[in-house]
């Protein structure tokens, strides 16, 4: 599969929320926002109604929404991992709604942006009800040019904080630059083909850098104090990653099996995309 830019949508169409629902169904799923209590990541986020859009990565699906995926970060892709590991298949409940909702965007980018419009719309009339503010991450599990496909998400909603973790240096640069949109904050997401100088460079332009960490020892995950010189954050209390501090590495803990031999297998495998410490 090969990335391309989908159709610039300027204008989302009004539809009705039963008309957003209707256009859901015939593609194969409920709702095209995740909401908190859909997502592990999402429900940490205290003070903020954080929704998501859970498309299907780059390996699965109608598009490739992931064209700065290496092999190895697809092979420990979050997609495959939670609640989906309880279905038969990838094709289970979960499944299918993430396909459905990509190949809404393959085949019909109007039609996405406008049922996107009308369940944002719903969502932020939901928040300013229930007091809290917004957190949107477009990219649960893909890492997509939202600013360039869907200008008007970061236009209609100003005060929402848009977020994401994003492997593409084009994006990293464009945000160091101050080319994407004020309310659109990126973390760049470590791999096993990022080298050490490119990631203290753009930590020092003000970019958090996430990474996976694991014990040597022990084969289980941890946290170091700092890592590269730079202080390391704890990226698994909140996943409002706006709020941490610039020049931070924020530090994932690697959820490796317990078996020994497999755990090493697996660290084994990843080729450097786990960081041991």
């Amino acid at each position: 599969m090969v990335y391309k830019l989908s159709k610039r949508i300027e204008n989302p169409r009004s539809l009705t929320l039963k008309q957003a629902l209707e256009a859901c169904r015939e593609f194969g799923f409920a709702d095209l926002i995740t909401k908190p209590d859909g997502n592990s990541k999402l429900a940490k986020s205290t003070g903020f109604r954080n929704i998501g859009v859970s498309l299907t990565p780059s390996t699965v699906g109608a598009l490739d929404n992931c064209p700065s995926s290496t092999p190895k970060c697809r092979a420990a892709c979050l997609a495959f991992t939670g609640r989906i590991e309880m279905e038969k298949n990838r094709a289970g409940v979960i499944g299918k709604s993430r396909l459905g909702r990509t190949r809404m965007l393959a085949e019909d980018p109007q039609l996405f942006a406008d049922v996107l419009h009308s369940q944002l719309e719903r969502e932020d009339r939901k928040a300013k009800r229930d007091g809290f503010n917004v957190a949107f991450r477009p990219d649960v599990l893909s890492d997509r040019f939202w600013h360039l496909e869907n200008p008007w998400i970061f236009e209609r909603f100003p005060r929402w904080k848009v977020y994401g973790y994003t492997k593409s240096v084009y994006k990293i640069q464009n945000f160091i630059d101050g080319e994407l949109p004020k309310n659109y904050h990126l973390t760049y997401s470590w791999s096993e083909r990022a080298s050490s100088l490119y990631c203290r460079t753009i930590l020092e332009n003000g970019v958090n850098v996430a990474v996976p960490f694991y014990d040597r020892k022990t084969l289980k995950g941890v946290l170091p104090d700092s890592w590269l010189g730079f202080p390391v954050v704890d990226g698994d209390k909140s996943d409002l990653r706006f709020q941490d501090p610039k020049r931070s590495i924020v530090g994932l803990r690697v959820k490796l099996p317990k078996r020994t031999i497999q755990a090493k297998k697996r660290v084994l495998n990843s080729s450097g995309f786990f960081v041991g410490v």
